[in-house]
């Protein structure tokens, strides 16, 4: 096996690109290896090919079921991520206290002694005007 650059001028042939995995045909009188100069091609001899030509098939249909299965998690990771941020948000913000500056807790609130002073007089009205 030969080595190769992209961009090359090369004779007719098979090429495999190791990066990419992927395989080059050229045929008749021969051609150029497609890619810069940054990629190289092996020249696989025809006999090689009939072997690694399989190989590489079969290696693709072994490996296809675990790939989609590695989708389908990352699907659902992703997912159960999203979904756990909201509820850590949605529980944050009840776990939380109100905290509003300016304001004073201590004191109580001043709508409750308003409506017990006019609860009271509203009954003593009522009581003095039955008796």
């Amino acid at each position: 096996m030969t080595k190769h650059t992209g961009g090359n001028t090369v004779k007719a042939g098979f090429y495999w690109n190791l990066r990419k995995w992927e395989m080059v045909t050229l045929s008749g009188a021969g051609g150029t290896l497609p890619g810069t100069s940054d990629e190289r091609y092996l020249k696989v001899p025809i006999v090689a090919f009939l072997f690694i030509a399989p190989v590489m098939g079969g290696l693709y249909a072994f490996f296809l079921p675990f790939i989609g299965f590695a989708m389908l998690f990352a699907f659902l990771g992703r997912k159960v991520g999203v979904a756990g941020r909201a509820a850590v948000g949605r529980i944050g913000g009840l776990v939380s206290p109100e905290w509003r500056p300016g304001e004073a807790y201590m004191a109580g609130k001043r709508g409750k002694k308003r409506d017990k002073d006019a609860g009271d007089a509203g009954k003593d009205t009522d009581k003095d005007a039955h008796v």
